[in-house]
């Protein structure tokens, strides 16, 4: 095992993962819903650094999908660097710069300049108390005033049953050094097995940790090393998080999660109304976690800010863009919420799905189109909130500049779908539209590459590719013809055309 790593797992890659709260028009756009004026939501020119980047998938797309953004992206290892590197040169991408370095090396670098936003994704629980006074550090010397932090992090009291028991994960790893991080992970979870079948009573007295581990084993190997392995882990209180970012001077501007910001949809009349006697945004936040038994948390800090006017935050509101990101038929009026599943009124959220179906529009053009009837400014705000925390709709760039965006989204799409032959971990590509990225899986890259060469007969290229690559299908346990697979892969095709290509080109994609 290297030693370099300061307790984190470095013999094992993170995964290729995108994460779309980071984006800077999502996060201009969760500081809208707060009534704040923030970076990142009208296309304009920015300095963007994500920290801790991993594989570099997020900066990457943020850099494809933003070109005047200028995008600064460290990370200690040099594995996923030089993977990142690879993939930028390949897209042609001149406003990324990837830095191997740990955070303690960045504070005093000259180099590194100030930005508007600063993301860290996956890296707070997960280092020392060394590293975070380095990022704070950081953060205080280099973030603009009004710009903006996002930061991710595992939660109290969700993992107050968990932690226990990963503790005793990583020191069983701990205590032979000289064993790789997949064989630690194994022999880590068979030991959590045997102390379930031992009758240990720690499983009695936290039930809800043998249901989050067994929700845990369904991510990838790779992705859970990381989590559970990692020496210094910890999990925060929201209160002692926001006292550590006080020394980056820092100031609590809300959820990146959308969907967080309505009550209605994550607390009880009874709740709302516990949590409207507290005055005290700390305990306020604090009881929230409480309340929900929070496990992850999306946070936007702000490093100074001023809220809008009312009638100034209504404007931008209507002047704000979005573009659906599912299938209109596809999105499901119901969701798991902290209070069960939740239904959404179809007679409000159809109408507003529907108008956006056909192309990304301002929200002054879906009111003018919605009958007059149908939702009030509160209702229609929070519908977009819900739509937007959901996956379904998303903040669209102002169309001015779209077509620059494009060009440097397709050659960044282009050297991910040439990749896709070769490997299946980069299912995620650029929208000039969004400024961010959407999940494309492996197929629908070969096909849409196939479509592009003008191949007469994609099915039987794909067909002939999965047989190249060892891929095999199966039907009933019964391993399909060269003929039975070709048929197979036309009727997922078709799916393709009729339902993902109109979403692509929608987003600018296709």
């Amino acid at each position: 095992m290297a030693d370099w790593g300061s307790g984190y797992i470095v013999d094992t890659a993170y995964v290729h993962d995108f994460c779309r709260v980071q984006v800077p028009a999502m996060l201009s756009f969760a500081a809208l819903a707060k009534g704040v004026a923030a970076p990142g939501g009208r296309g304009e020119a920015l300095s963007y650094c994500d920290l801790g980047c991993g594989q570099g998938l997020t900066a990457t797309i943020v850099a494809a999908a933003n070109p005047n953004t200028k995008v600064f992206a460290a990370d200690f290892n040099p594995t996923h660097i030089a993977g990142a590197r690879s993939l930028a040169d390949a897209a042609g991408l001149d406003n990324i710069v990837f830095r191997e370095a740990d955070f303690a090396e960045l504070v005093d670098d000259a180099s590194v300049p100030e930005f508007d936003i600063i993301a860290l994704h996956g890296v707070y629980s997960w280092i020392g108390a060394d590293h975070r006074k380095a990022i704070v550090a950081l953060i205080r010397r280099r973030l603009k005033p009004g710009g903006l932090v996002y930061v991710s992090y595992d939660a109290m009291p969700g993992w107050a049953g968990m932690a226990p028991l990963r503790r005793l994960m990583v020191q069983l790893q701990g205590a032979q050094p000289q064993v790789s991080s997949k064989r630690a992970l194994d022999q880590a979870l068979a030991l959590a097995d045997r102390l379930k079948e031992a009758g240990a009573h720690f499983y009695r007295m936290y039930p809800q940790a043998a249901v989050q581990l067994e929700r845990l084993r369904k991510l990838p190997a790779s992705y859970l090393a990381h989590e559970l392995l990692t020496r210094d882990w910890q999990a925060f209180t929201f209160a002692d998080l926001a006292q550590e970012l006080t020394a980056a001077k820092l100031t609590y501007l809300g959820s990146a999660h959308l969907t967080d910001h309505v009550d209605r949809v994550n607390f009880t009349d009874a709740q709302q109304a516990l949590l409207a006697d507290l005055a005290d945004p700390l305990i306020n936040e604090t009881t929230r976690d409480m309340i929900i038994g929070r496990q992850f948390r999306r946070d936007i800090f702000a490093k100074g800010f001023a809220p809008m006017t009312p009638m100034a935050a209504r404007d931008r509101w209507l002047a704000s863009r979005f573009v659906l990101t599912s299938p209109r038929d596809d999105i499901e009026l119901a969701f798991d919420a902290p209070l069960g599943r939740f239904q959404l009124r179809s007679e409000l959220y159809q109408p507003v799905i529907d108008a956006f179906a056909a192309a990304p529009l301002t929200l002054r053009e879906v009111v003018e189109r919605l009958p007059e009837t149908t939702l009030g400014w509160a209702s229609l705000t929070d519908a977009i909130k819900v739509l937007v925390g959901q996956g379904h709709l998303a903040p669209a760039l102002p169309l001015e500049d779209e077509a620059v965006r494009q060009r440097s989204t397709q050659a960044f799409n282009a050297a991910v779908t040439a990749r896709a032959k070769e490997t299946t971990e980069l299912r995620y590509l650029a929208s000039p539209v969004t400024g961010g990225g959407i999940r494309v899986d492996p197929l629908t890259q070969l096909y849409m590459q196939a479509r592009r060469k003008g191949i007469a007969d994609p099915a039987a290229l794909l067909a002939s590719l999965a047989a190249f690559g060892g891929g095999s299908f199966e039907k009933d346990g019964r391993k399909l013809s060269a003929d039975e697979v070709r048929a197979q892969i036309a009727t997922k095709i078709a799916a393709i055309d009729d339902s993902v290509v109109p979403l692509l080109g929608r987003l600018g994609i296709v």
